[in-house]
């Protein structure tokens, strides 16, 4: 965090060091620094990212400040001008996230005007996985078919829906379940290398979002902007996009929204 105001206060869920359980605390309020914006967080979207941060996924790779607020993707109100956005805050030094009341973010972050008439939780949980979802599914060009290898989370929900919206035949797998011959394909699940690639060989196309394949074409890493932020949420307005939230969980109960991996998004409300 850049400057804070004496006395001022935040609550936020946050991590002591790598790898410690998640804690409500109490933190000084962020101020903005040059070329910064302070917002006052709505809702905050749970990413299998933030708790790879808090396991140390980057120990040693970028600064780090603790404790450590994991998070994100978020939505709330520019402190000051009153400005609805939405969009991703991350940002270094790591452990600045959106768990929390208050954040603040770079004003070059891939950010978009909230609308008015969308749900703050459901803009929350459109960042990361809508955003790596759609690229995901414009990255198969003419494909006809498709093997998505776990469909239920985030990210499948969202590359179900867009693919089928584009006209491509859409075959839902889960993990372990037996693989057909597709014109392409999607894994998201797959433990390790050596597994995305037994997987790739049903399909000529195929993309994963874990692991570095050997093929460096099939290693796919999302690329925001605030324009496909605006293209979501439109979706979502015009009712051809779902937002999958299975959990709306208040930030003073949040300590546990690490725990277990069902069908959806979580989002912490504030």
């Amino acid at each position: 965090m850049s400057v804070t105001r004496s006395g001022v206060g935040m609550w936020a869920i946050a991590a002591a060091d790598f790898g410690a359980p998640l804690e409500l605390v109490e933190l000084p309020e962020p101020s903005a620094g040059p070329d910064e914006l302070e917002v006052r967080l709505f809702a905050a979207s749970v990413n299998p990212f933030d708790r790879k941060v808090v396991d140390g996924m980057l120990r040693g790779s970028t600064p780090h400040v603790f404790p450590l607020v994991p998070g994100t993707d978020g939505a709330g109100e520019v402190v000051g001008s009153g400005e609805r956005i939405f969009g991703t805050f991350f940002h270094h030094p790591v452990g600045v996230g959106t768990y929390a009341e208050y954040v603040t973010v770079p004003a070059g972050n891939t950010l978009a005007p909230l609308p008015d008439d969308l749900d703050p939780a459901v803009a929350a949980a459109l960042p990361t996985a809508g955003m790596t979802a759609l690229q995901l599914v414009e990255s198969l060009g003419d494909a006809e078919s498709v093997l998505i290898v776990g469909p239920n989370g985030g990210v499948g929900s969202f590359a179900v829906q867009i693919a089928r919206a584009a006209g491509k035949r859409v075959i839902p797998i889960g993990r372990g379940d037996s693989l057909v011959e597709a014109d392409a394909l999607i894994d998201l699940v797959s433990a390790d290398r050596s597994s995305f690639e037994a997987n790739a060989r049903y399909a000529p196309l195929a993309f994963n979002t874990n692991y570095v394949s050997s093929d460096p074409a099939q290693n796919f890493g999302m690329k925001g902007s605030r324009e496909t932020l605006v293209r979501l949420a439109s979706m979502v307005q015009a009712g051809d996009l779902e937002v999958p939230i299975s959990r709306r969980v208040p930030l003073r109960e949040a300590v546990d929204v690490f725990a277990g991996r069902g069908p959806g998004k979580t989002v912490i409300i504030m």
